[in-house]
């Protein structure tokens, strides 16, 4: 087993699951004992001698002031998130890295021990980069199972028109959280011009701008409602 130094910070569920998750896959952490820790104790994540490896899961804000912290203790900061589940100290996690470390760092030989296989992890970009991703991903999920009412045993018509509209709602959440990145973290708004602006030039970003690109304003999507309520209106009147 290859002994890597590396201390464990903070309190979280997830973190045993990482635990256990490096040390199958040969990595033990160093024994207690030697230097103490150069960043604060309630911090989750691994501390490594060059570099912090971060698994809070808390606000923007606070992860841009760790960020700092870090680059003034001499430390360079990797992002992760994900939607981290005990299934994965065995089977390994699916992991969006936020500034990746380089190849043959010991925090890079962790990062691909804790995924299912070395390498299987999303480069997204610059820190706060995973964090929009998940996010993102998040919200599709969700638009894609809450496009269908839960089954039962009752047969009944599809209230398609209350679906469409909850739809249109979660699009209009997508299209701000997207807009809000490309704002803050790339200080630029689609369309671009070519060639690609190098901030622009991460998975994360290309990502956001899909979304920007892909789903009307959400003005339109009011004008779009109404065009259908008025549709509706004029077919129940044909019935008539």
């Amino acid at each position: 087993m290859m002994v890597v130094s590396y201390r464990i910070g903070g309190q979280a569920p997830h973190l045993p699951w990482f635990l256990r998750r490096l040390a199958a896959q040969g990595l033990a952490a160093a024994p207690e004992g030697g230097q103490p820790g150069r960043l604060p104790a309630d911090w989750a994540g691994l501390e490594f001698a060059d570099c912090w490896l971060d698994l809070g899961r808390d606000g923007d804000q606070a992860l841009a002031e760790r960020a700092a912290r870090c680059r003034d203790a001499g430390l360079s900061f990797v992002e992760l998130a994900g939607g981290w589940a005990p299934a994965g100290a065995e089977f390994g996690f699916i992991l969006l890295v936020g500034d990746p470390p380089p190849p043959g760092t010991a925090a890079r030989l962790a990062l691909d021990a804790l995924a299912p296989q070395p390498g299987c992890w999303l480069s997204s970009g610059p820190v706060h980069s995973a964090r929009f991703c998940q996010r993102a991903f998040d919200g599709l999920m969700h638009a894609g199972l809450a496009s269908m009412p839960e089954p039962d045993s009752q047969p009944r018509a599809l209230e398609w028109e209350a679906i469409l509209q909850k739809q249109w709602m979660l699009a209009g959440k997508l299209r701000q959280l997207a807009e809000a990145y490309l704002t803050e973290r790339v200080g630029l708004l689609p369309p671009y011009s070519a060639p690609l602006p190098e901030t622009a030039a991460h998975y994360a970003a290309n990502l956001a701008r899909t979304i920007m690109l892909a789903l009307p304003d959400s003005r339109d999507w009011a004008a779009l409602q109404n065009e259908l309520a008025a549709h509706l209106q004029s077919r129940d009147d044909a019935r008539k």
